[in-house]
C-alpha cells in the first residue's frame, strides 16, 4: 500500500468512527437547506436598501430591518449557517464527550453539549446582525464596499494575538463526570466555554459571508470560511503572538478547494 493510499485509508477509518457519520449527515443537511431555502433566510438579505445621507440611510435601514424581519427569521437564518459551517469543527469536542461518557448516556451528553454551544452562538446572532448594519453605515461613510471592509477586519483579527489565544483555548478538553447531574453539568459547561472561545475565534470570519448581498457569493464565502475554520482546528496550539493572517496549511487547503471549484466550473 502506498503512503497516499495509507493516508486515505486512515482518513476513511476516522470518518467511520462516531460521531463523524452523524456530523457529516448533519452538515450535508445544513448545506442542503441553505441551497433550498437560503435565499429566503439568508442573513445577507436583512439590511433593507434606503436612500439619503449615509447616517440617515443606515438608521432607516436598521429600523426597517427590525420592523419587517421577525426574530424567528433571524434565528432560523443563523441556525442554518451554524449547522452548515460549524458542525465539522465540533468533531474534536464531540468525540471527547462521546468517549468520556457511558454508552447509555452518550447521546444525552452530546445533546447537552450542543444545546449549550448553540445557546452561545444564538445570543451572538443579533449582535452580529446589528454589527453588520453598523458596518454598512461606516462603509457608506468612507465610500468602501462593506464586504471589503469585512475582509479587512477578518484579516486583522486572523493575525492578532487575541485570535490565537481564543483558538488555543478551543482545544481545551475538560474532565467530564460519569453519572447523574454532575455529568450533565460538565457537558453544559464544556459547551458554553467551547462556544465562547469559538465566538472569539470566528466572529470576524463570520462577518464576511453575512455582508455578501448576492446568494451565490454568500454561499461561496460560507464554504471558504468553513474550510478555513476546519483547517485552523486541525492545527495544534501555538504561541500567542502576531501571525500572518492564514497559516501555510490553511492557505494550501483553501487554494486546493478554490482550484477544484475552478476546474468544476469549466
Amino acid at each position: 500500500m502506498t503512503v497516499r493510499g495509507g493516508r486515505l485509508h486512515a482518513m476513511f477509518s476516522l470518518l467511520a468512527d462516531p460521531p463523524w457519520p452523524t456530523l457529516i449527515i448533519v452538515t450535508l443537511c445544513g448545506w442542503g437547506a441553505m441551497l433550498l431555502f437560503g435565499r429566503e433566510l439568508a442573513l445577507s438579505s436583512l439590511c433593507v436598501a434606503a436612500t439619503g445621507a449615509w447616517y440617515d440611510q443606515g438608521l432607516r435601514s436598521l429600523r426597517a430591518m427590525l420592523a419587517f424581519v421577525s426574530p424567528m427569521h433571524i434565528a432560523l437564518s443563523w441556525l442554518l449557517m451554524l449547522t452548515a459551517m460549524m458542525t465539522p469543527i465540533l468533531a474534536g469536542p464531540l468525540h471527547h464527550v462521546w468517549v468520556r461518557s457511558l454508552a447509555r448516556r452518550r447521546w444525552r451528553a452530546l445533546a447537552v453539549f450542543i444545546a449549550a454551544y448553540l445557546a452561545v452562538w444564538m445570543v451572538m446572532a443579533p449582535v452580529l446582525v446589528l454589527g453588520v448594519a453598523a458596518l454598512r453605515m461606516f462603509a457608506d461613510a468612507i465610500s468602501l464596499p462593506v464586504s471589503a471592509l469585512a475582509v479587512v477586519i477578518a484579516l486583522v483579527w486572523q493575525a492578532a494575538p487575541a485570535k490565537q489565544y481564543c483558538l488555543n483555548h478551543c482545544h481545551w478538553l475538560p474532565r467530564i463526570g460519569v453519572f447523574g447531574w454532575s455529568a450533565d453539568a460538565d457537558c453544559a459547561r464544556f459547551g458554553l466555554v467551547n462556544g465562547l472561545w469559538c465566538v472569539g475565534t470566528c466572529w470576524a470570519l463570520m462577518l464576511v459571508p453575512i455582508t455578501a448581498t448576492e446568494m451565490h457569493v454568500h454561499l461561496a464565502l460560507m464554504a471558504g470560511v468553513a474550510v478555513i475554520m476546519v483547517a485552523e482546528r486541525l492545527q495544534p496550539a501555538r504561541p500567542v503572538r502576531w501571525y500572518f493572517p492564514f497559516s501555510r496549511a490553511s492557505g494550501r487547503l483553501v487554494w486546493r478547494v478554490l482550484g477544484w471549484g475552478r476546474q468544476a466550473g469549466r
